[in-house]
């Protein structure tokens, strides 16, 4: 997902480039996002090139309930500003740097950068964008029933009796409550 934006840079304000994704596929950290596709819209803006992106992705990953493999899907809209470090292309005086002062006011970002040869490459910030999109705890299906934590099988397989047969001692008393609760609502009704 590498664009040459070089017109861009030399055109006007507003010229803008658009591209479609089919079917990429990244590796971000230990991720395989995977059948990524969507549209990547490019418009020149005061001094960089303003990317705004829609894609769905999916990812292979494990139920966070019951362990069996999950695949899950997501949809992202990125939208951010890659600046030039050929600064003088858009009329800026100077190039960016991995030295940037403290005092500047630029915040500089490597993965946001416009390459020597005017290249915009979104892999890591899509990837990262997609990767924040991720749930935390992904789910097989909606409905999933996870492990019995007594007897330790996968509950959307086999139904056990574990969960209604255990009551942790500790909240027996709290459960004496709570039938001394109901049964003095059914007397006052």
């Amino acid at each position: 997902m590498i664009y040459n934006v070089s017109g861009l840079l030399t055109g006007n304000l507003g010229d803008s480039q658009q591209h479609e994704i089919e079917n990429e596929r990244l590796i971000v950290g230990s991720y395989s996002l995977e059948r990524i596709n969507g549209s990547v819209r490019l418009t020149r803006i005061d001094r960089s090139v303003l990317v705004n992106a829609e894609v769905e992705a999916v990812t292979d990953n494990s139920c966070s309930r019951c362990l069996e493999p999950a695949t899950v899907g997501v949809f992202v809209t990125m939208e951010e500003e890659f600046s030039p470090i050929n600064a003088e292309l858009v009329g800026s005086s100077g190039k960016l740097s991995n030295n940037h002062s403290a005092g500047d006011g630029d915040y500089y970002d490597p993965a946001l950068i416009i390459d020597e040869r005017n290249f915009v490459d979104l892999t890591e910030a899509l990837g990262q964008a997609i990767l924040g999109a991720l749930p935390i705890a992904p789910l097989c299906k909606e409905d999933c029933l996870g492990i019995c934590h007594t007897c330790t099988v996968n509950r959307n397989i086999i139904l056990c009796s574990c969960a209604k047969i255990s009551q942790d001692p500790r909240w027996a008393g709290l459960a004496g409550l709570l039938e001394k609760s109901a049964e003095s609502a059914d007397r006052q009704s």
